[in-house]
């Protein structure tokens, strides 16, 4: 197998790449002192030498440093991939989930991961602690994330095979364990099954639920890859919490053992500040204090794109199937965006992540986050949207994205702006619109807007408004594409409403109408002569396929630069297959083999599920590692070293992520990782 390297290593990724060793010897000597200090403990308590209480104080901090123990296990962070100590490495990861009780290795394993790849995601995040108005509920929702594990693996996570593989183990887990303790304090040892193992389980799982899920996450809105986890410094923190005071250095590189954090911190601080890290100092010090780091909850830094949380703060029905929505933004914050400019939505919905681009229907000086939603007939989304969402829910948001923005990034001279949509497609041109009228060296402003009948018009009453705020410079005409003239009740919107703005006759915007609506199109015109329109005219077009290739072509004719003329082109979320295609065989644990059919340009698991193999995976960005394969033939494109899922051993081991995986030639793929 051949890799062939097409990213450039940055320091960055060599500090922490070279802070993970063969044998994570920090982990195997904290498992030994436990190990020491329970024989220890419960020794010289049962012949008195230690109080009771004491020991419950002992072992309950054991319980805490189990859990660093059995995490790192998970992880695969004590022997390296291909080891021939791997078996012992789920041995230890076994024997260190004893003191946690209600939590197996197994499906803490297997389920952990997607903390780290969904982390503050409210529906997929196992360890996703909700907004609550009381300790006592902040309480119970502490000692209901561990039970959650259960709970998902049997509901949500059931049909995937890596958990449904974890039953057997965590029935003989519950059956063995629960046994002992049952039978010890039958037989009269119920004060050392309290104080050796229940009572030390509680109060471990308290501190291990605050320090490893809410406190860093807190108030687990971000999903930003550095600004999900908080850093709180401070040497005494970082003996007694183990590391997890620098827990967002966990969640950048989920692969470094417990006891490098603090040093791998401290070597890429200027990257994790460059990036907006929330850093925080317990004592005295520069820092924010602790819990108090803006960036923890800040909008955007940088004017980067956001990945939130955000609340609903207001839905606005402007059609029968249309409406707005608009999103509550942190207090003083404003989402910096251009016009024309989309974000990322996503719900999940039907057993899976539902993500979806809608425009921005706002201008960014207004300081709202508003998009506009239209229900069509199999949107999953678009339904939920209409029939379900209420103010007060929350959606996850990524944005803004899109090159489709006003100003143009030319600097031509603009007189004229004419904006062209259909249906939908008003909601970037709405943003535009409103940005370009309160530029006065803008002329005028056209909109044509066509809409299948005068009831699917959205926005009437706020174009109309503009209309009349603007009459000198913003030209509105409404083109209705059905010209049977229907019955409407005079609560509805009708014909007479719009009969200013609408052409004489109705039908399909050809290029025809386009030029009695644009005369200066038609050379020779005298509007040409005296607006100077056509060199100095900017068109912006969205709308169905239909009605941009009709426009395209009808300006084309009229030989307007094509730099003046920008199109707003739907993204599809799957890669386009481009290139050479080459076949990538592959073996799954337990012996089911598939082949796929994968372009240079594509990734294997993106195929695979376009396919409807199910390859074990979770986040499908690189940062988990549970996709991780063996390469046993071919060539694939080399994984940079930023991505923290494979480690640079692993993949001069011969191992790949599916996620990431590129392949040149045809190639073999292995779940076999021992």
């Amino acid at each position: 197998m051949q890799a062939v390297n097409t990213t450039n290593e940055t320091d960055y990724a060599s500090i922490w790449q070279g802070s993970v060793s063969n044998i994570a010897w920090g982990t195997l000597f904290l498992f030994a002192c436990i190990i020491f200090a329970y024989v220890f403990v419960v020794t010289y308590t049962l012949v008195g030498q230690v109080s009771y209480p004491v020991a419950t104080l002992i072992c309950s901090y054991l319980a805490f440093a189990s859990f660093t123990v059995m995490h790192d296990a998970g992880h695969g962070s004590i022997f390296k991939m291909g080891s021939r100590f791997k078996p012992i490495e789920s041995l230890i990861g076994w024997i260190a989930s004893i003191p946690m009780v209600i939590v197996p290795y197994r499906i803490f394993q297997k389920i952990h991961d997607r903390h780290h790849a969904f982390t503050n995601d409210p529906e997929r995040d196992p360890d996703y602690i909700p907004e609550q108005k009381t300790w006592f509920r902040l309480l119970l929702s502490l000692y209901y994330t561990p039970i959650k594990y259960h709970v998902m693996s049997l509901t949500s996570l059931r049909k995937i095979k890596v958990i449904r593989n974890t039953y057997a183990s965590s029935i003989a887990y519950m059956i063995g364990l629960y046994g002992v303790l049952i039978a010890l304090a039958v037989n009269g040892y119920v004060l050392e099954v309290m104080c050796f193992a229940l009572i030390p389980v509680g109060v471990a799982l308290f501190f291990l639920v605050m320090f490893f899920d809410y406190v860093p996450h807190h108030p687990h809105k971000s999903l930003g890859r550095y600004q999900n986890t908080r850093i709180f410094e401070g040497r005494v923190l970082n003996v007694l919490l183990l590391g997890q005071n620098y827990h967002l250095i966990h969640h950048l590189y989920p692969r470094l053992p417990w006891y490098q954090y603090e040093g791998v911190y401290k070597n890429i601080l200027p990257e994790l500040e460059r990036n907006g890290a929330p850093i925080e100092s317990v004592g005295s010090g520069e820092r924010a204090r602790f819990m108090q780091s803006p960036m923890a909850n800040k909008l955007q830094h940088n004017a980067d794109p956001i990945h939130k949380l955000l609340k609903v703060s207001n839905i606005e029905h402007i059609t029968a199937d249309a409406l707005a929505v608009s999103f509550e933004l942190p207090l003083g914050e404003t989402l910096e965006y251009k016009s024309g400019q989309y974000i990322m939505l996503s719900k999940w919905l039907a057993g899976e992540q539902q993500t979806r681009c809608y425009s921005l229907c706002s201008a960014p000086n207004k300081g709202l986050l508003k998009i506009a939603v239209k229900q069509t007939p199999d949107g999953l989304v678009s339904k939920y949207m209409k029939q379900t969402l209420q103010v007060g829910d929350e959606l996850i948001i990524q944005g803004p994205f899109g090159d489709f923005i006003y100003p143009p990034a030319h600097e031509n001279k603009i007189d004229n702006l004419v904006l062209l949509s259909g249906g939908s497609g008003i909601t970037p041109l709405l943003s535009i619109l409103e940005t370009a009228l309160r530029d006065k060296s803008i002329d005028h402003i056209y909109l044509i807007y066509t809409c299948r009948d005068v009831r699917s018009i959205m926005f009437f009453e706020h174009l109309k408004a503009l209309k009349d705020e603007y009459s000198d410079r913003f030209h509105l005409n409404f083109v209705i594409t059905d010209n049977i003239r229907k019955e409407y009740s005079s609560s509805q919107l009708g014909f007479d409403e719009v009969t200013e703005f609408v052409l004489e006759k109705t039908g399909r915007l050809d290029k025809d109408m386009l030029v009695s609506l644009l005369p200066w199109l038609s050379i020779g015109s005298e509007v040409a002569t005296s607006v100077n329109a056509i060199d100095n005219t900017e068109y912006y077009i969205c709308g169905p396929e239909g009605l941009k290739n009709t426009v395209i072509e009808s300006l084309g004719f009229f030989q307007v630069d094509p730099e003046r003329v920008h199109v707003e082109q739907f993204i599809t979320m799957i890669t386009k297959p481009e290139g050479k295609m080459h076949s990538v065989d592959i073996t799954l644990a337990g012996g089911q083999q598939h082949t796929l059919n994968v372009a240079s340009n594509q990734n294997v698991l993106e195929v695979a599920k376009i396919e409807g193999v199910k390859l074990p995976h979770a986040c499908g960005n690189g940062t988990c590692g549970s996709c991780k394969l063996k390469v046993s033939s071919g060539e694939v494109v080399e994984i940079p070293d930023l991505v923290p899922g494979i480690l640079v051993n692993e993949k001069a081991a011969g191992y790949t992520l599916a996620c990431q995986c590129r392949p040149l030639s045809n190639i073999s793929l292995s779940e076999n990782l021992n």
